[in-house]
């Protein structure tokens, strides 16, 4: 596992760096649909670490770009390859060893879907090295992704409604379903036979349900005896 660098003394520090613009996420929305992927991967990956996971920061990767105030902000991104703390501010490259997120992921809205599909895709593909990046608009439930080719990004053939990322060893793609008390259509990861990729409040609640069963399962099973118990000492007459 590479170790984070000290910056140079000419580099500007990542504590010195604006880590929000205010500016919050598009709606309500897209602010649970990110921490439900954040969650997914914090649950899916819970014994490593040697990730990190995170959304809505700001993302440093040119000093001249931080100077000028000018940077770009994913909405989720996965590092692999660091270590998973402490909890940054924002990603700054030149104090990660030069890390770049494997994985972006982009919730659109009507004023950025151009950005998103465009300026984004071209500097994270192109210009810098993240492996995959994907947009989801959540009007259209329509999800797009690209891999990072040779030449220029490759678009990923989508299977059943979803996309395999290599990176994260998981598909992406929509779920209608509940989460924080609202019904929506949200980005989901799922295994490679197919199952949702579960948070951790969901592997609770499952495991909750799995030991209610089993104790009604269990009493069902002593009523059932003790009837039988019953009969034996009590026949019906001849």
């Amino acid at each position: 596992m590479p170790k984070l660098l000290e910056p140079p003394p000419t580099m500007p520090r990542g504590i010195d760096l604006p880590c929000s613009d205010g500016v919050p996420l598009e709606s309500a929305w897209h602010l649970k649909a990110m921490w439900l992927l954040i969650a997914s991967v914090e649950q899916h990956w819970r014994g490593r670490t040697d990730f990190v996971v995170g959304g809505n920061q700001f993302f440093y990767f040119d000093p001249a770009q931080a100077r000028n105030n000018n940077f770009l902000g994913p909405d989720f991104y996965v590092v692999k390859g660091v270590p998973h703390e402490p909890i940054r501010r924002s990603w700054v490259v030149w104090e990660e060893g030069g890390r770049v997120p494997n994985v972006i992921v982009e919730l659109l809205s009507p004023s950025t879907a151009a950005e998103d599909r465009g300026h984004k895709r071209q500097v994270y593909l192109e210009r810098l090295d993240v492996r995959e990046y994907y947009c989801y608009d959540p009007d259209g439930h329509v999800l797009e992704g690209w891999r990072k080719g040779k030449r220029r990004p490759v678009a990923i053939k989508p299977k059943n409604g979803r996309l395999w990322s290599e990176e994260l060893e998981l598909f992406l793609g929509p779920w209608d379903g509940e989460y924080m008390r609202y019904h929506d259509t949200w980005p989901r990861l799922y295994d490679a036979d197919g199952n949702l990729s579960l948070i951790a409040d969901e592997v609770a609640e499952q495991r909750a349900d799995d030991e209610r069963r089993a104790k009604d399962a269990a009493l069902a099973e002593v009523a059932k005896l003790r009837a039988e118990l019953a009969a034996l000492k009590n026949p019906p007459a001849a």
